[in-house]
């Protein structure tokens, strides 16, 4: 799906909404959404297709639907808090010495390194 904000999108989905429960076509909801958001900031063609689907099913919601497992939690304060002691420790510490102390990913210790802690690459051989 595009990056389009939430409240454009439940605008959208909205807009999807009634017009489907107005009886028009996929294809002309579409092309409406296209005029107003222009191609970059419209719902894609399948997106208006699976919305118009669901509420012609009887959906009533244009909320998401929640999804199911646990949040992500591993780039938490407390890892971000014992990653840059590690660090103090030892400048020269590699990344995959990093998750093998920490017990996360790789994506996330360098999410918590580059987001986080704001620490980047000084210098490479």
């Amino acid at each position: 799906m595009t990056s389009l904000g939430k409240k454009s999108k439940l605008e959208q989905r909205a807009y999807v909404k009634i017009r489907t429960l107005l009886g028009k076509s996929t294809h002309e909801i579409h092309l409406e959404l296209v005029q107003v958001y222009t191609t970059k900031g419209a719902l894609s063609y399948a997106g208006v297709r699976r919305w118009a689907q669901r509420f012609r099913l009887g959906r009533k919601s244009i909320e998401d639907d929640p999804r199911p497992g646990a949040p992500i939690t591993a780039a938490s304060p407390i890892k971000s808090c014992f990653i840059k002691k590690l660090i103090d420790l030892d400048p020269h510490i590699t990344i995959r010495e990093l998750l093998n102390s920490v017990g996360i990913s790789m994506g996330s210790v360098d999410h918590i390194l580059r987001s986080q802690l704001k620490l980047t690459k000084v210098c490479t051989r």
